[in-house]
């Protein structure tokens, strides 16, 4: 009975360290499955953003314009721009600096077709040293400004 009992206590011994090991294999395999779960979503999200900002980029490639005259007066920067690209242009961002280098402006929403021109007026505070304006599009829903294709104007004189 002592042979016995001993035989029968590794067993025991055995099974628990058995099933210990496949606990743990299997608590490490549904770590592995989680982390690779994280790691593909991760993955998907930072593509669809790329696949989207180069869309965004092939299509301002495909936008521009020029603007041909410009200048300002009390209350207003008038600047007369011309779409010299293929793609229809939905609005302007107009981003203005005073002379002490503060920054004012904002969007204007006009449609500008290809080869077609448009004189418009922007309210400003101040007198401008500088300002910039780029192209806005639509890609697909969503509305993009086309910083790439940005038109610096300097020195703007009064009218």
């Amino acid at each position: 009975m002592g042979m016995g009992g001993m035989v029968h206590g590794w067993k025991k011994r055995g099974v628990s360290e058995w099933l210990s090991w496949v606990l743990l294999t299997a608590f490490v395999v549904m770590v592995g499955a989680f982390v690779m779960q994280w790691t593909r979503s991760q993955t998907t999200e930072t593509v669809d953003d790329l696949t989207a900002k180069g869309e965004v980029l092939a299509a301002c490639q495909e936008s521009g314009v020029s603007v041909d005259t410009y200048c300002q007066n009390t209350q207003t920067l008038n600047i007369n721009v011309t779409n010299n690209n293929n793609r229809k242009v939905d609005g302007l961002l107009v981003r203005a600096f005073d002379i002490y280098n503060n920054p004012q402006g904002g969007s204007k929403n006009v449609s500008i077709s290809p080869e077609k021109s448009k004189a418009l007026q922007v309210v400003k505070q101040g007198i401008l040293k500088r300002a910039e304006v780029m192209p806005i599009i639509t890609v697909g829903k969503k509305r993009a400004v086309c910083q790439s294709r940005k038109i610096t104007l300097e020195d703007i004189g009064f009218c």
